[in-house]
């Protein structure tokens, strides 16, 4: 294991012998490196699939304080609504992942058909999305975010939105992988959203992730990271992406496992948006409407096997934070109702994570915790047998908790 970190430093060096270091200045701006190529996505996919699937729905868009123009879709309600319903999707998604099952057996349709007002929202990240009002999407300024802002940004924004234009108090959350981080990020940060969600459904919701497959290779590129200022760490061509280069069966496990990105599962090709990547690339490392902050955040959280907010070096976080170190989230501020659905054969987000993330939340959240064994990360939106598992205890939760509204 001692190769393989020097062969790294190599890579990232370019073989021109070890740089200068530098402070790190506040003041400078952070690059990225965003190799994108986003022509053929097809922007509303969602509606396609709904119109496909036999139902209606109106594309809105909602703008983000901070200039973002996200995209929401809302079936169109038939009839009076029991309740509002908001689903968030992965990271390297975006809402069409809802329709994955098709007609009677996916949840956003057995809950439309329950007589909820189901609504689906798309993060900065999502190719479903407007963009921004002044930054271009190839921009490295773009792509300067990470679950954080999508939970404290894009939640924040979409849930008002929808709170606005139905005239409720409250609404029904339902998140799936990255979408739990997101929305504990906004509730530990903004505890005020407490009061606006009757209840918080989250599938395979990453926070503790110690304990899961990639935890070796995060922390063997933890020393490589911390000899750079994120000015070098993160210049084109550098690390990860060349690291990935070189190591490609490792950055498959470590970013190709939280999103459905090439698989061949029948319908699922062709109902899947940004399905063009090469044959032989399948769930593998690519920068395609992903932000590598979202991935070194989630990187950062496995190796320090804390639930923190993004780690920017010791200078920028005395600047940001006043203190050496990243904060962790003050998960005890999450009062929601919030379930926790997750799997035993879940390697990305592994059971003993979530578990951990239960005993973090207190107790006036009136915690539910169901493990359904048999499931993997994916099969929580996959896997036909969701609908009478899954999708069925969600359904009774979000029915219990819809007098609130």
């Amino acid at each position: 294991m001692i190769v393989v970190p020097a062969l790294l430093l190599i890579v990232l060096l370019g073989g021109k012998g070890a740089p200068r270091t530098e402070a790190y200045q506040v003041r400078k701006e952070i690059s990225f490196n965003w190799i994108r190529d986003s022509k053929d996505v097809i922007r509303n996919q969602t509606a396609v699939l709904l119109r496909r699937d036999g139902y209606d729905a109106d594309r809105l868009q909602v703008r983000t304080d901070d200039g973002y123009l996200l995209t929401v879709y809302r079936m169109l309600p038939k009839k009076s609504r029991l309740g509002v319903v908001l689903m968030h999707h992965g990271i390297r998604q975006s809402s069409d992942m809802w329709m994955y099952l098709g007609p009677k057996r996916s949840l956003a349709y057995q809950l439309y058909e329950a007589g909820y007002d189901v609504w689906f929202s798309n993060s900065r990240a999502s190719p479903e999305s407007d963009g921004h009002e002044r930054l271009d999407r190839d921009s490295d300024h773009y792509w300067d975010f990470s679950f954080h802002e999508i939970g404290t940004e894009d939640l924040a924004a979409v849930i008002d939105y929808v709170l606005a234009a139905t005239g409720r108090k409250t609404l029904h959350f339902v998140g799936y992988s990255e979408a739990g981080s997101a929305v504990l990020a906004l509730l530990s940060e903004l505890p005020g959203y407490n009061e606006k969600l009757s209840s918080v459904e989250l599938m395979a919701p990453p926070a503790f992730m110690q304990y899961g497959q990639f935890a070796w290779i995060a922390r063997m590129v933890q020393p490589i990271r911390a000899l750079f200022p994120w000015s070098v760490y993160y210049t084109r061509d550098a690390l990860p992406t060349q690291i990935c280069t070189l190591f490609r069966n490792e950055c498959c496990l470590l970013f190709g496992q939280m999103s459905d990105r090439g698989t061949d599962n029948g319908t699922r090709t062709e109902r899947s948006p940004g399905s063009s990547s090469p044959a032989g690339r399948a769930g593998c490392f690519d920068l395609e409407d992903v932000s590598l902050k979202q991935l070194e955040h989630y990187r950062q959280i496995i190796a320090s096997a804390r639930f923190q907010q993004f780690d920017y070096g010791y200078a920028a976080n005395l600047h940001r934070y006043k203190q050496k170190t990243p904060p962790d989230y003050c998960l005890w501020d999450v009062t929601a109702r919030v379930a926790l659905h997750y799997g035993n054969k879940d390697k990305t987000v592994d059971w003993r994570g979530v578990e951990l993330l239960g005993r973090r939340l207190p107790k006036v959240s009136e915690l539910q915790k169901i493990l359904y064994k048999g499931y993997n990360h994916r099969d929580f939106y996959r896997n036909p047998k969701a609908q009478a598992t899954v999708y069925a205890n969600i359904l009774k939760s979000i029915k219990r908790h819809a007098s609130v509204q």
